[in-house]
């Protein structure tokens, strides 16, 4: 006795016999329509748990990568630190290394200079 979509309630309590307007009542809902509503709702929320279910599962995966990812990067900024404090120090040793040829240079341009003017 369940109504569709396309009908009309006020023809159906119209069909009721012997009640007059006023007391005219809509016809009592069956066993039938309320197990099929329940199974329905029943049915929705499993549907929904589902989907919330695989969206958690989505997320997690998305939140393992993005945490690798991180991981990733992580390192390979330490590799990189590492790296440029290793270069400062060779460019620190080698410009030592230049100033002390620069001096040792003009040491001797100095005592070349010397020696020739003493000639």
């Amino acid at each position: 006795m369940a109504f569709g979509w396309g009908e009309d309630l006020g023809e159906r309590v119209a069909d009721i016999p012997d009640l007059d307007q006023e007391k005219r009542v809509l016809p009592l809902v069956t066993a039938d329509f309320v197990k099929e509503s329940f199974s329905r709702v029943l049915s929705l929320h499993e549907e929904i748990l589902s989907s919330k279910n695989e969206q958690i599962k989505q997320l997690q995966e998305e939140n393992r990568f993005l945490k690798e990812t991180l991981l990733s990067v992580q390192k390979l900024y330490d590799e990189d630190r590492e790296l440029l404090t290793l270069m400062k120090k060779e460019i620190f040793d080698l410009q030592e290394e230049l100033e002390f040829t620069r001096r040792k240079y003009k040491m001797m341009w100095n005592q070349a200079i010397e020696n020739y003017a003493k000639k």
